[in-house]
């Protein structure tokens, strides 16, 4: 119990902290943009520019801050789904590419494990890491339910850092991007809607008794 306690206030802790970063990036990156563009502007673009400012500064400080977070979630023991003994050194080049393979995908479901905050702010949903499912292309897979998975990517911006990106994929071949967990809720809620109110199949004629 007492552990299960612990883990929750360092998880807690490492997301405040987080959330800290980021809201710190913000503020500096809103009174720099604004500081710096010109008196001679009208007052709205000016503030339009520093909200831009806030959010690049507020992301680049978050993307900055992300590794050593990491490191302090992984020492406080919150990343416990994965074995951390060191493996024996492969014996063959087959063998290496299996557990670069590997850790590609494992890596990809932690990156999009930790990412999640960016549409999540809650805990123990979309950051449960051992939910997502890593690919060789550095993507991630989170499965919500039948026919409903939560995809992620990153993308480099034009500063070279990257910028995470989840997407709804649904059984009816659309793409859906997803900015807050809000929008993955009513999509549930809308398929379960629909579902329920779907009719029955009835057969439109009693089967023959032999």
């Amino acid at each position: 119990m007492n552990g299960d306690r612990h883990t929750n206030l360092a998880a807690a802790a490492t997301s405040g902290v987080s959330m800290l970063i980021a809201a710190a990036g913000g503020v500096t990156g809103a009174l720099v943009g604004f500081d710096l563009s010109p008196e001679t502007w009208s007052g709205d673009f000016r503030v339009a520019i520093a909200g831009i400012a806030a959010i690049t500064v507020g992301s680049a400080f978050d993307d900055l801050s992300e590794p050593i977070l990491t490191s302090l979630r992984r020492r406080f023991g919150l990343h416990t789904g994965r074995p951390t003994n060191a493996a024996a050194a492969p014996s063959s080049l087959a063998e290496s590419v299996d557990l670069a393979a590997t850790a590609v995908k494992d890596d990809a479901a932690v990156r999009a494990a930790s990412a999640a905050w960016h549409i999540d702010h809650s805990s123990g949903f979309l950051d449960d890491e051992s939910r997502w499912q890593g690919h060789e292309d550095g993507t991630a897979t989170y499965f919500l339910a039948p026919g409903a998975l939560l995809h992620y990517h990153a993308e480099a911006n034009g500063r070279g850092l990257a910028i995470p990106h989840f997407t709804l994929l649904t059984g009816d071949d659309q793409e859906l991007p997803v900015d807050h967990v809000k929008e993955i809720h009513a999509y549930l809620l809308t398929r379960a809607t629909r579902d329920l109110d779907a009719p029955a199949d009835i057969p439109s004629e009693l089967p023959a008794t032999a």
